[in-house]
């Protein structure tokens, strides 16, 4: 019993250091980047990928900090944009549909991969799923609002 209780305290203490070696640089890097002009073309970048799918450009913001950071500090960004009325109904509830499917891509993919995933089928699949459902949302909502 004590083996077994060794051998799970050492396992957890393992897998945790693995999770901060990966969270707290993404998060540090993200305070870095935030206003630097290399985030401002990233968001550039962002938003012509997202465009199609029915964001603004002011949406990029909260859809960069969810998809690399995870959905709380999304949701935390968003709702601050909403609140400040910069985003319209329609980006903050794509947004909302988008992170709830595919958020913390790098976080989540390097966890799995950690404990033995295949990070390419777990990342591939989140984004497609998120990017189809979306889509196929913002198209609902588009043809929703022109009847009324």
């Amino acid at each position: 019993m004590d083996e077994l209780l060794k051998h799970a305290v050492f396992g957890s203490l393992k897998l945790s250091l693995r999770l901060i070696l990966i969270i707290v640089p993404l998060m540090v890097a993200y305070e870095f980047l935030e206003n630097s002009k290399t985030f401002k073309k990233i968001l550039d970048g962002l938003h012509f990928l997202l465009k199609p799918l029915g964001f603004s450009k002011q949406a990029s913001i909260s859809m960069l900090a969810g998809i690399f950071l995870g959905v709380t500090y999304g949701s935390g960004v968003l709702l601050a944009q909403s609140e400040k009325k910069v985003l319209s109904e329609m980006d903050a509830v794509l947004t909302a549909v988008y992170l709830s499917m595919c958020h913390a891509v790098i976080e989540d993919t390097l966890v799995f991969v950690a404990i033995g995933g295949n990070g390419f089928y777990i990342l591939g699949t989140r984004i497609v799923i998120a990017t189809v459902i979306t889509f196929i949302f913002y198209r609902y909502l588009k043809v929703k609002l022109a009847k009324s």
